[in-house]
């Protein structure tokens, strides 16, 4: 079950350049969004300045979007998800958001649908591109 990067849920914005192809995304099989993703979604809502409705508004919209595509919401979040996120963090390099969505990835399959290059310095993860141009340089 290959995990959506935060990336894939902002490109389902009408107007993201990577729309189109963060639909497509959505009908890979097995696909899930992980509760990490859900968090730093609506944190950098929230630091753009969006106010708690105008937040809650986007995640009912992404709610129904992922009912609708067949997608479903993975609970990873617990103390030892936080661990192997500190671990990741400090080893490879990552950011703390994208540290949280590999430690997600690795709970789940090992999986991500990201452009972020960034996921592939991390052992046992392996990254499907969301964009055709970027997936024809990653092979």
């Amino acid at each position: 079950m290959p995990v959506a990067d935060t990336e894939v849920i902002f490109a389902l914005n009408p107007n993201d350049k990577k729309h189109s192809a963060a639909l497509e995304a959505l009908t890979i099989k097995g696909l899930k969004v992980p509760d990490t993703a859900l968090l730093e979604f609506q944190t950098v809502l929230r630091a753009r300045g969006r106010k708690a409705s105008e937040v809650a508004s986007a995640v009912e919209s992404l709610s129904y979007i992922l009912k609708r595509s067949g997608v479903k919401e993975a609970h990873t979040l617990n103390t030892g998800l936080i661990i192997k996120q500190a671990e990741i963090e400090e080893k490879y390099g990552l950011t703390y958001f994208d540290s949280l969505i590999a430690a997600s990835t690795l709970k789940l399959d090992g999986v991500v649908v990201s452009d972020d290059a960034d996921f592939d310095r991390v052992p046992g993860l392996t990254r499907i591109p969301i964009t055709p141009e970027t997936r024809e340089s990653n092979k």
